[in-house]
């Protein structure tokens, strides 16, 4: 059984890499200069829309996860609540715990950062989508 902590970091984690590969193996640019080329009307071909359908969810659980690392003290999982955690654990003179916590924290500031570059890229994708007729 997993703790709520393994739990939430399993899932920001794998968020992160799953969203992060989805996002750039979903609709390629090169994938859509290839169905312009090919298709006279500008529509896409069918895989090409379904995965255009997709980034909609993308952006809502890309969008999730940015809210509770940025979320306050209180919000399990935010990097408030981690710098509270280590300034907890040093206050019990807990240092190998605080040194864990603290390499956990540089995890998900890094995370952060790859979150919101990959929101800037869904919502180009969106737009590409939408200039190929795709109803997103």
């Amino acid at each position: 059984m997993t703790t709520p902590r393994n739990s939430l970091k399993s899932k920001i984690l794998i968020g992160a890499v799953a969203m992060t590969a989805g996002a750039a193996m979903v609709v390629p640019t090169s994938a859509f200069a290839a169905a312009t080329s090919t298709t006279t009307t500008g529509a896409l071909p069918v895989r090409y829309e379904r995965a255009c359908l997709r980034l909609p969810n993308f952006q809502i659980r890309t969008n999730n996860l940015i809210t509770r690392l940025n979320g306050d003290a209180s919000t399990k999982g935010s990097l408030a609540w981690l710098q509270a955690q280590i300034n907890d654990a040093k206050a019990k003179n807990r240092t190998q715990l605080a040194t864990v916590l603290q390499n956990r924290l540089a995890v998900r500031t890094q995370t952060l950062k790859v979150l919101q570059q990959r929101q800037d890229g869904l919502a180009k994708l969106l737009d590409k989508c939408r200039a190929h007729g795709v109803n997103v």
